[in-house]
């Protein structure tokens, strides 16, 4: 039985610069995000890759209306977001959150790690007292550390417990869809095989659904059921996971999964697949066509 959509975005926009102002008339337009459209069922995990710089942060803002797109539609289970003001955004919020690459840049130095999770709880007025307390221990032992830490600041840790305490807030009043934005990029990779594997413990405790933003292929392939390649601010192929891997379509695509090392020092690695970013940019009007089922590329002749 195919599951409900939790998210739904449709030709989203969002540019930068081009300001009108004395001091930024002459700035050029940065079309960040240029069209683009997908959804993620409940449950699911769809994996957005990409160069730096390529507008997959911008979207992760965008869904959650962090930050507002020029045009396009984005759909919570149902609700048009874009529409909404902030005073009827907030009980949106609870049901959808973020965590951000940097796991100590995102936590307040100058709070106890147990306040930071509770925080949530108390401005949606969840909990209070003796039960708040007990839910942040709570949550604390559901992301594997020890509730003791509770009362520690964030420089006590380090960087994969960090990330950890993020991670606690985040499912703190039970959302139904995270953003997780590049979210193992700044861990060392002993750590990241943890988090990503944490990540699918609580999808399948909770039934979360993420939108998961990454660099690392290897990750995006153990963990995303779904893949979404962006380039220059355009969605270039989507398809399932081991469909991207198996029959990448787009230029793009085939080049950055020809760039993936191989771990075997006795196989050769692939040959590479070269691709000019700056010369083959997508263009604005070409539609998506579904080569197969499920598996949807750009329609361009690479210019």
């Amino acid at each position: 039985m195919t599951q409900p959509n939790v998210l739904e975005a449709k030709n989203l926009m969002r540019s930068f610069g081009g300001g009108t102002g004395f001091f930024d008339r002459n700035k050029p337009v940065i079309h960040a995000i240029n069209g683009v459209s997908f959804e993620i069922a409940e449950g699911e995990t769809l994996g957005l890759v990409g160069e730096s710089g390529s507008g997959k942060s911008t979207i992760g803002r965008a869904v959650l209306q962090l930050e507002k797109p020029d045009s396009g539609s984005v759909k919570f289970r149902g609700t048009e977001l874009t529409t909404l003001s902030p005073p009827q955004l907030k009980p949106y919020r609870k049901h959808m959150q973020m965590i951000f690459q940097d796991p100590y840049s995102a936590l307040n130095p100058r709070m106890k790690v147990g306040n930071f999770v509770a925080e949530p709880l108390v401005v949606h007025q969840v909990e209070s007292g003796s039960a708040l307390t007990d839910r942040v221990a709570e949550l604390f032992q559901t992301v594997g550390l020890d509730p003791s830490f509770m009362s520690r600041y964030p420089h006590e840790f380090s960087g994969g417990q960090r990330q950890r305490i993020n991670i606690a807030r985040a499912i703190a009043l039970n959302p139904a869809f995270i953003v997780a934005d590049e979210p193992i990029t700044a861990l060392d990779v002993s750590i990241q095989a943890q988090i990503v594997n944490l990540f699918q413990d609580l999808q399948d405790q909770l039934g979360l659904a993420y939108l998961f933003i990454a660099h690392d292929l290897s990750m995006v392939r153990y963990l995303c059921s779904r893949v979404a390649v962006m380039l220059r601010g355009r969605i270039v192929e989507l398809a399932p996971t081991e469909q991207i891997f198996a029959d990448p379509r787009h230029p793009y695509t085939q080049s950055l999964l020809a760039a993936i090392p191989v771990p075997d020092p006795d196989r050769k690695h692939r040959p590479r697949i070269p691709f000019n970013v700056a010369r083959n940019i997508p263009p604005r009007d070409a539609p998506m066509i579904e080569v197969s089922p499920g598996h949807y590329v750009l329609d361009q002749e690479i210019q």
